[in-house]
């Protein structure tokens, strides 16, 4: 009985919006977007200005047969999923006044993206920096013609006008809300062939420096991608100024744990002792 209740409620929520010309629907978008597990769906349209219209978001699990409600903000809905697996998230829009109603599905199949990685490196000073990376290959396998590669670096003035505190503390998702990804500021892109790995890039002057890489799934439509973020700054201080009065100093590195060799002002540094204690420094 209880396969047949979800069989019906799942044919109910794919069915075709009930036949009311007073409800029109045309205006609804869905738009999905995922980093690795996390997705997020957001619904928009005229047609939920109006007071009458209310909406629901479900996932169904394709693997245990069970359906959640979830909640959303404002037609934001937020999603991590645990397992890999198939899914499959309905959204429910009905008008109470009109006793009308409509339905839109999208499918998730997750696979998991256990080897993207991006290693890179930044040498030189005063404002003669450049940076060299790679993009790990992700879940490639030889004869695999699914995956694509893509990398982008953005620079201008939505990004260069962030504090230096707001620019190292935002998550990727403020970042990526905040950002519009203006074309006008994209100062590298390649993709989506194996060259997009390999990133080499002199920066041009001082600022801040995005830097996104995507793994592309495309018999799938899934991605993931990792933002790095790179501040450029063109007044340096050399590192025996810096360390001057710490004789028991062993190492310097930055936040991401990297070893340090040339220091910029107003950068937050971990200094490591011999007794391998730590401290952070900033560099005025």
């Amino acid at each position: 009985m209880e396969m047949k209740k979800i069989l019906s409620l799942l044919m109910l929520l794919v069915s075709l919006a009930t036949a009311n010309a007073k409800c029109d629907w045309s205006s609804l978008k869905l738009q999905q977007w995922n980093n690795r597990n996390s997705y997020r769906w957001y619904v928009s349209g005229k047609a939920l200005d109006d007071t009458c219209v209310d909406w629901v978001f479900m996932v169904y699990d394709v693997q245990t047969k069970k359906v959640d409600t979830v909640w959303d903000n404002k037609g934001i809905c937020d999603v991590q999923f645990n397992k890999k697996g198939k899914y499959k998230m309905y959204l429910k829009v009905w008008n109470k006044c009109e006793k009308c109603d409509t339905s839109m599905m999208r499918e998730v199949n997750l696979i998991y993206f256990p080897k993207c990685n991006f290693t890179y490196g930044v040498r030189g000073t005063n404002c003669k920096d450049s940076i060299v990376g790679e993009m790990g290959m992700g879940p490639w396998t030889k004869g695999d013609t699914c995956w694509q590669w893509y990398s982008y670096i953005w620079n201008g003035h939505a990004l260069d006008q962030l504090s230096q505190n707001d620019w190292d503390s935002m998550s990727d998702e403020q970042l990526y809300m905040y950002y519009d990804f203006n074309d006008t500021d994209v100062v590298w892109q390649k993709g989506p062939g194996n060259d997009a790995r390999l990133i080499r890039y002199h920066f041009p002057h001082e600022g801040h420096y995005l830097i996104a890489t995507q793994w592309y799934n495309k018999c799938l439509d899934q991605d993931t991608f990792f933002f790095t973020r790179i501040t450029i700054k063109c007044n340096t201080s050399g590192v025996k100024t810096i360390i001057k009065g710490e004789p028991k100093l062993i190492g310097m590195y930055d936040m991401m744990g990297r070893p340090v060799y040339d220091v910029r002002k107003e950068e937050v540094i971990i200094y490591l002792y011999d007794n391998g204690t730590t401290k952070k420094v900033l560099i005025q």
